[in-house]
């Protein structure tokens, strides 16, 4: 299955291939009857499509945001290009890498070297003072660094490209050493809940890394923070001298980086290390949205 770049679609043109589904929503036709609309992009931009048969069958075989396989026809609509499609399929690497599925090929490029990027993150982290966080964030990292350098800090927002969670993790640990200069903090703590609070997006996130769509929707209904907290906890519960009062901080850290109840945060910062990290993190999150 050879998957055509959305940028090289033109009208006529029958298409099979993987995309991923930004947005689904169903709608209703003049007479009432359903229709399912989507929002579908790969790494070189995105598309409008349109399901007009068997709505109810089709849509309980995925959910957005998700991976999908695809069957259909481009057509034009207005000053638009579209997707009529015949047939759609959740997308996962275990059913799929035989037929040519990529994740990577979901998101959009950037020109950024994950590679050098990734050995400037870890040499960061080897400077870590305490050695039972040095340890603990080390060790998760190299464990989830095929994700890691592959995946967005989010879908349709800050940093939505490949390695942008690589990319804005070193960003706001640049931003964490200026602050080092004006502040008195324990930065051991910032630097580790800067490397890990956004480590369950790569589970809440499904680029086709998980096989089940179901199971990653019911990841990403309990919030990245959630998710984060959970892993970490898992990692510490292997390092038998881990302080119990630096755990308690770092989950206060990954629990509060939204900043704000009504931002969907789980609690508010109550500490200086957290209340860096939302500052950090909003701010980082803004101007990456403006510069695009």
């Amino acid at each position: 299955m050879k998957t055509v770049l959305i940028s090289h679609f033109v009208p006529g043109m029958k298409i099979e291939g993987f995309y991923y589904c930004v947005e689904k929503r169903i709608l209703k036709k003049k007479d009432g009857t359903k229709y399912l609309s989507l929002l579908l992009q790969d790494k070189s931009g995105s598309i409008r499509a349109r399901l007009w048969d068997n709505i109810d069958g089709f849509s309980k075989k995925f959910s957005s945001p998700n991976p999908v396989a695809i069957k259909g026809e481009i057509y034009q609509y207005g000053d638009n290009l579209m997707i009529k499609i015949r047939n759609i399929n959740f997308a996962s690497i275990e059913k799929y890498s035989k037929f040519g599925f990529n994740p990577a090929e979901l998101i959009p490029e950037s020109n950024i070297n994950p590679t050098k990027l990734w050995e400037v993150l870890l040499n960061e982290v080897s400077l870590i003072s305490k050695n039972h966080f040095k340890i603990l964030v080390l060790k998760i990292l190299k464990d989830q660094k095929n994700k890691f350098i592959v995946f967005p800090a989010s879908i349709s927002y800050q940093y939505n490209y490949q390695n942008g969670l690589l990319a804005q993790t070193i960003s706001m640990v640049n931003s964490a050493k200026l602050l080092r200069k004006n502040y008195e903090f324990d930065y051991d703590l910032l630097l580790s809940g800067i490397s890990l609070h956004q480590i369950g997006k790569l589970y809440s996130i499904n680029v086709g890394f998980s096989n089940s769509s179901k199971s990653s929707n019911e990841k990403a209904l309990l919030g990245n923070a959630i998710l984060s907290k959970d892993l970490v906890g898992e990692y510490i519960n292997q390092i038998p001298t881990f302080p119990k009062e630096d755990k308690i901080k770092l989950d206060h850290l990954i629990l509060s980086y939204q900043g704000r109840r009504e931002w969907m945060s789980p609690i508010e910062p109550q500490t200086i290390e957290a209340i860096l990290l939302h500052t950090i993190s909003y701010l980082d999150s803004q101007i990456n949205i403006l510069k695009r």
